[in-house]
């Protein structure tokens, strides 16, 4: 039978039924309200690192366990993470699979605008963010893949999802195969794979369905509006997934002794945005050194304090888009030393975080 949970959030009423897990739900997620007339509650994964506070090990543990769950496939196999939340998820994703044999490519959806060849662009309906572009990729042979692995980090209705493969399938003639893979999936039932270009099946940690009770019909809102489709700009980006990656270590990091870190401080390594997974990797690297660290990162998603968000910083959009960003659950109070991780230009981290947290800022331009 399976597990039934309600949750009361400000605005409704969110019904769970959990129908198979690996992972306990109170390990895996929490649930808040958004501030979108679109989708009135967010899952709020534990083990993303981003509005949650999370160990790099237990986050390293979920993306194996979700990796055994991908099937073997015919290669060369593109692993595709949606912006902005899954980014890291499907950059980490790609890097087990590739440890376990996997014969591909990474690529990312975005949200900023670069200087580089567009293959296609589609919709996230519900999204505070709701545009997604993606680029052609420089070194991987889109001609040649045969199976596409798309990441996300919740599945709701798996309208995006389709929408992604739709968008892509003119640029994979090759492609026979498609598995969606995510932390949670509430789809509930296999009625939207059906619409996939291709066979396809879905992988989780854990899988039910849930069911959002509005207390009152959304009204709309201009000013979300304008902000779901506001788009970025990186004209020089780094080699973190935009245009692809056949190895998922492309890049460089830190050294940690040349970071000079107070000895036994707690640290909060903060991501920005859409960069996510190299933070998560110097975390890592931080905690298997014994120290004490955190990693989380900045969002543009609108959540009311209550439920999973306990603390919220709103600040300016680093990637210059004009829209709020967000981050949750980082309680200076704490005491950690925060550690902001940035892809943009020096200086474009806005200064009001910067103070808020006491933080550093540590630019990973120019890097691999």
């Amino acid at each position: 039978m399976p597990a039934e949970r309600t949750v009361r959030l400000a605005g409704g009423r969110l019904a769970l039924f959990v129908e198979e897990s690996d992972w306990p739900l109170d390990r895996l997620c929490g649930f808040a309200s958004r501030r979108n007339p679109r989708r009135g509650f967010l899952i709020v994964s534990k083990v993303l690192g981003r509005h949650v506070p999370a160990r790099p090990s237990q986050m390293r543990r979920s993306l194996r366990d979700l990796a055994s769950k991908v099937p073997d496939l015919p290669g060369p196999v593109l692993v595709l993470g949606l912006a902005e939340t899954a980014v890291g998820l499907g950059h980490g994703l790609f890097e087990e699979l590739h440890r376990l044999g996997l014969r591909g490519g990474f690529l990312h959806s975005t949200r900023q605008r670069i200087d580089a060849p567009l293959l296609g662009r589609f919709e996230e309906p519900h999204s505070h963010a709701s545009a997604h572009l993606l680029y052609r990729p420089a070194d991987i042979d889109l001609a040649a893949v045969r199976s596409l692995v798309v990441v996300d980090d919740e599945i709701s209705t798996g309208t995006t999802l389709v929408n992604l493969a739709r968008a892509l399938a003119p640029a994979l003639p090759r492609c026979g195969a498609v598995v969606a893979a995510a932390l949670t999936d509430w789809s509930g039932s296999d009625g939207w794979l059906q619409r996939m270009p291709w066979p396809a099946r879905c992988v989780s940690l854990l899988s039910g369905r849930l069911d959002w009770t509005p207390d009152c019909a959304p009204a709309g809102d201009g000013a979300f509006e304008a902000a779901a489709g506001a788009l970025g700009a990186l004209p020089a980006p780094g080699p973190f997934g935009r245009l692809g990656l056949a190895d998922p270590r492309a890049f460089d990091l830190p050294d940690a002794g040349a970071l000079e870190l107070p000895p036994g401080r707690a640290l909060r390594i903060v991501g920005t945005g859409e960069f996510t997974h190299p933070p998560f990797l110097l975390a890592e690297r931080l905690e298997a050194a014994g120290r004490d660290v955190v990693v989380q990162a900045t969002t543009r998603s609108p959540v009311r304090p209550g439920g999973a968000i306990d603390h919220a910083l709103a600040f300016a959009d680093n990637y210059g888009s004009g829209t709020g960003n967000f981050l949750y659950n980082a309680d200076p109070a704490e005491g950690r030393l925060a550690l902001i991780c940035h892809e943009t230009p020096p200086g474009t981290v806005d200064p009001a975080l910067v103070a808020a947290l006491g933080a550093r800022t540590l630019y990973w331009g120019g890097k691999g």
